[in-house]
């Protein structure tokens, strides 16, 4: 009887970019671009449904909008016409990829492929047990350089980076809280870069390092990998996030026939990338923001064989996916994907509805003790007024009101908020439709025959106002000059608004591609 031989002991995964990556990129699995989990983008809330019915249907990332850009002042002689004349500054692109948040319609999982870790890379056989999940990770970056090296080194990237954008020429500015932000985040670009500017790179004195969110009892923070846990920490863990199985699909193909025997089917698995968070560490600041650079790193554990409970699980991990930035809330390029329409109260049927005996709806505003403020509002200058109460009231408001008195003040504000900090181009983010076409069409013809700001008189002056939405806006213009005179029309095309309004452009899906394995690759 022949002794038993060693046990054989079992592999590790290799965790790589989907399939149909690949197909797209042109290469196979055994190409060093294949090891790099793939980020895939929708506009939809319902984009798991999307993902799980065919994980090939996805959206392109834009050139443009998907990438991580920052704002640099354009001189006034270097401003377009039209709309473009009130626009002070301008967007630098880098080639790191920006991902938006759920509030601006945009989406994104993180799929990988698993295969075997042997010769050729074969395909599991069974998800049974196996553990799949991932982490993301920031990195933190340090520069000991002198802050005028850095900014000479931001600055002259800037004129690199828009020279390749519209061909401009000169040294932008960059502000200095974000020189170190204008460094760090495109690291490809500056790699391209470096050749030309070997000496001021070389007095940059860059440290960076990756952390991971730990979590406990205590709550979160973000700690260096390889960093120990606080004595009073003990039971941190860093975060992991769930990752599924795609399912199988019935015009699937598993390059050798369904039968017994048969090759298994392709593992393929997706997580839900968060792109915002309500978590904090011990000191306040969030857990995401748009400042540091995040990436993505899968892991496959497999638990203990029968009988070996006390290995540890064997964990197989995969390259970090691309690196990206996060979009703030306000970002523009990503609020203008989402549109919210609002109706203003009908002042007739608030009017009628005042005749009524009162309803339970409206709003309930409760003042406790103490805390209630009579004050006589002056004819809209309050002079002065008491806090009091000795029991708790409660009035009801119809929501109507609110919607009314809070667009009141918006209207009320917004030409101050213009005139007093000089915000002109915020004219150009607002339109009316439809709109006057007469005051249009009459400051076009004072314009075009010669006339000037300096020229208008009380007709042009009140046409003005009709499209700023303001009364008396046109007088404060002229006395501030705060636009040139002789820059008129291009504040007409600014006020102008479209005949329609226009549709955003639809995200273009990524192309079909065909799973190579039914063609018996």
């Amino acid at each position: 009887m022949s002794a038993a031989g060693p046990p054989v002991p079992e592999h590790g995964f290799k965790v790589y970019a989907p399939w149909y990556v690949c197909e797209r990129g042109g290469f196979d699995r055994f190409d060093p671009r294949a090891r790099t989990p793939a980020l895939q983008k929708y506009d939809s809330a319902e984009f798991v449904r999307r993902l799980v019915t065919d994980p090939r249907d996805s959206l392109r990332f834009d050139a443009a909008e998907d990438v991580w850009s920052y704002a640099v002042p354009v001189p006034l002689g270097e401003r377009g016409p039209g709309r473009a004349r009130f626009a002070t500054h301008q967007l630098v692109r880098t080639g790191l990829r920006k991902l938006y948040q759920p509030a601006h319609d945009r989406f994104y999982a993180f799929t990988v492929e698993l295969f075997c870790d042997r010769p050729g890379l074969p395909r599991p056989q069974s998800p049974d047990g196996l553990e799949v999940g991932f982490v993301m990770r920031r990195r933190q970056v340090e520069m000991t350089a002198p802050p005028r090296v850095l900014r000479k080194l931001a600055h002259r990237l800037t004129a690199d980076l828009l020279a390749a954008q519209n061909g401009s020429r000169g040294e932008p500015s960059v502000h200095g809280s974000e020189v170190e932000d204008v460094l760090w985040a495109d690291l490809a670009q500056r790699l391209r870069f470096a050749s030309d500017h070997r000496e001021l790179l070389d007095q940059v004195g860059l440290r960076t390092q990756t952390q991971a969110w730990m979590t406990g009892g205590a709550g979160g923070q973000w700690r260096a990998l390889g960093t120990p846990p606080p004595k009073d920490r003990p039971a941190d863990r860093e975060l992991e996030l769930p990752m599924w199985r795609l399912p199988a699909r019935s015009g699937d193909c598993t390059g050798g026939g369904s039968g017994p025997g048969a090759p298994p089917e392709r593992s393929l698995w997706f997580g839900v990338v968060p792109t915002a968070s309500g978590d904090h560490d011990d000191l306040g600041l969030p857990r995401l923001d748009e400042h540091h650079v995040y990436e993505l790193r899968c892991f496959v554990r497999r638990p203990a064989r029968p009988g070996h409970g006390h290995c540890p699980r064997q964990t197989s991990w995969s390259e970090p996916g691309e690196p990206f930035r996060l979009a703030a809330f306000f970002d523009p390029e990503g609020t203008k994907n989402r549109r919210i329409s609002l109706t203003l109260p009908d002042l007739r049927a608030v009017a009628a509805r005042a005749g009524g005996p009162p309803g339970p709806g409206g709003v309930a505003v409760t003042s406790p003790p103490g805390s209630q403020l009579s004050f006589d509002p002056g004819g809209g200058t309050p002079s002065g007024g008491t806090v009091g109460g000795s029991v708790p009231r409660t009035c009801t408001f119809a929501l109507e009101i609110f919607m009314i008195v809070a667009f009141f003040l918006f209207s009320m504000f917004l030409p101050i908020v213009v005139f007093l900090f000089q915000l002109w181009w915020l004219l150009a983010l607002r339109f009316c439709l439809p709109p006057s076409l007469s005051a249009v069409a009459a400051l076009k013809t004072f314009f075009d025959g010669g006339g000037k700001l300096s020229t208008m008189g009380p007709a042009e002056r009140a046409r003005l106002d009709e499209l700023l939405g303001s009364q008396g806006a046109a007088a404060r213009l002229q006395e501030s000059g705060a636009v040139q005179d002789e820059h008129g029309g291009d504040l007409l095309t600014a006020l102008t608004p479209p005949p329609t309004v226009p549709l955003p452009a639809q995200p273009r899906p990524e192309p079909p591609v065909d799973d190579p394995l039914c063609g018996g690759g």
